[in-house]
């Protein structure tokens, strides 16, 4: 992309051959209607579905777009290539679940067996 800003696309390098060293790029297109906003400073992680026992899905949370920081989440299915919003970001307190405040910049780390994601800092448009 020649553009700037955030950017909203997904690529998977796939290597081709470990023996000869040949990688390759591809751009992913959802096949779902979802379109996410973009955003720069969040985290994917990989995830097992519970239908799945190895990793086929990317958790998506947080970063920021051009205006405020985010706290929705998505999971992307990558055998269907289709994205689903699992919370959806609310800055009001009274609708908020207990859920971390929305940010970006943090750390994801896959926890217990790909069916948990732990976060940890990063900032918040209350950060100092």
């Amino acid at each position: 992309s020649s553009g700037q800003g955030d950017l909203g696309d997904l690529w998977m390098l796939r290597c081709d051959s470990a023996a000869t060293g040949t990688a390759s790029w591809e751009l992913v297109a959802p096949s779902s209607e979802h379109t996410l906003i973009a955003r720069a400073a969040a985290t994917l992680s990989p995830v097992s579905l519970s239908d799945s026992a190895h990793p086929v899905g990317l958790l998506l949370f947080g970063g920021h777009d051009d205006v405020s920081y985010l706290s929705n989440v998505w999971l992307f299915d990558a055998r269907t290539a289709a994205w689903t919003m699992l919370l959806r970001h609310s800055a009001q307190a009274a609708v908020a679940s207990v859920r971390p405040d929305a940010r970006g910049g943090h750390s994801a780390i896959t926890h217990n067996g790909s069916s948990e994601v732990v976060i940890f800092g990063g900032a918040t448009d209350d950060s100092v």
